[in-house]
């Protein structure tokens, strides 16, 4: 039962950072080409229209930073329920990966390796979509950290 909750966090994360890009974002962005070859056109959406007038009012973090920690939270999520709730050093890179990898994309684009617009708050936010789903399944999780138990023994 427990896995089914990461899974189902997963899902309507994953679902409302898909949404804010869709409904409230500009046209130029991939998903809207990708959804076009699936013969998908979510430029024509009605509510699209409706929400893009509303866009300029909302907040900058809402729009840029808090989608990116969505799907964050929503593949920490679902590493959470395909490892049934349990951390361990076996799984534990695969917990960590995408998170790791997007600060590390982002402080690239703070060195100019990597193209884009460096935000501060982009780490901030992709931190907090890493560290939410562990504090709000907390008791759902398991640490099985073994390692650092034998660590400490020698």
């Amino acid at each position: 039962m427990k896995s089914n909750n990461f899974f189902i966090g997963s899902i309507v994360s994953l679902v409302f950072g898909t949404l804010i890009y869709v409904l409230f974002r500009t046209s130029s962005l991939k998903i809207f080409s990708w959804s076009n070859s699936l013969g998908i056109n979510l430029l024509g959406l009605n509510v699209r229209k409706l929400t893009m007038l509303t866009s300029s009012k909302l907040p900058q973090w809402l729009l840029f930073s808090f989608p990116d920690s969505l799907w964050v939270f929503s593949y920490v999520c679902l590493m959470l329920g395909i490892w049934k709730g349990v951390i361990s050093p076996f799984n534990l890179f695969w917990v960590g990966i995408i998170p790791f990898i997007a600060v590390c994309s982002e402080l690239g684009q703070f060195i100019g390796f990597i193209q884009g617009t460096f935000d501060l708050l982009d780490i901030v936010f992709y931190i907090i979509g890493t560290i939410l789903p562990l504090l709000l399944f907390k008791q759902s999780i398991t640490y099985n950290l073994k390692f650092l138990q034998n660590e400490k023994k020698h």
